[in-house]
């Protein structure tokens, strides 16, 4: 479903210097697998899943999704076949146009967009339909700006908006991070139940490593651009976060220093 083949990818500094965010990084994902990813600050997450929604091209290397070559495609060529949901809950929604007009263009994402009287009646009901499925009661308040929800509102509709016009692959881009720990939680909850009814492939960015082996199929941690651990279930059921840091250890020949995934660690 998803083909990474040998992806590079070097930004230059203001001083003229570059590193390379991503080195030789080849991954392969299958119909319906839920891969969550690891790493600490700087390790090439982002990066990783900007490259796939064509954020930026690669220097070198392939992505290819569902058969097609997208290497070349710019982003919103892609957008049609990519459902995406960042940290920052304001990043996928119009604060200033309302619920109904915000999944109006989910809809057509990555669609030709001609003349037209507006929503129809049969998407109003859609977009009730799947609304109510969020149990949050934004069903009767599809004409309220989208600014007036709270944060865990308003993720939660922009996770509903990425999945809205079913695409072949979901990025997750530490989409619960900015939340408090109760809302965050909910949330997670709604992402696996949402990919559980969509049957969707899934790549998950996250710096909690308890939530990392709790959710999904399958966990790949990136260091320095590169993907230096790949466990799938069932070893993966049975590991615990000293095991994934030991393993780390064993990959690298040092510790994990991350001071943000070490508290994340400590306080989970």
């Amino acid at each position: 479903m998803l083909e990474l083949r040998s992806l590079y990818k070097k930004f230059q500094s203001s001083a003229g210097n570059g590193r390379m965010d991503l080195k030789d990084v080849s991954l392969s994902l299958q119909p319906n697998d839920f891969v969550t990813v690891i790493g600490s600050n700087g390790a090439g997450k982002s990066t990783l899943l900007n490259a796939i929604a064509g954020v930026f091209p690669v220097d070198s290397g392939q992505v290819v999704i569902d058969g097609q070559d997208v290497t070349y495609l710019p982003e919103y060529r892609r957008a049609s076949v990519i459902g995406r949901v960042f940290q920052d809950p304001m990043q996928g929604t119009a604060g200033s146009m309302s619920i109904e007009e915000n999944m109006a263009m989910a809809l057509k994402r990555g669609l030709r967009r001609g003349l037209s009287k507006g929503v129809s009646a049969k998407d109003r009901d859609y977009f009730r339909q799947q609304l109510s499925s969020l149990g949050l009661g934004l069903e009767d308040r599809l004409l309220e700006p989208v600014k007036l929800l709270s944060g865990g509102q308003r993720q939660a509709l922009a996770l509903l908006m990425a999945t809205l016009s079913k695409p072949k692959l979901l990025l997750l881009d530490e989409h619960t991070a900015a939340l408090d720990p109760r809302t965050a939680q909910e949330i997670q909850e709604l992402t696996c139940d949402i990919v559980r009814r969509g049957s969707l492939s899934v790549l998950m960015v996250t710096h909690n490593l308890r939530l990392a082996l709790a959710v999904g199929t399958r966990t790949i941690m990136m260091h320095e651009g590169e993907i230096v651990l790949d466990v799938s279930d069932p070893e993966r059921s049975e590991m615990t976060v000293s095991d994934l840091l030991e393993r780390f250890h064993d990959a690298k020949g040092e510790r994990l220093s991350d001071d943000r995934i070490l508290l994340e660690v400590c306080t989970y």
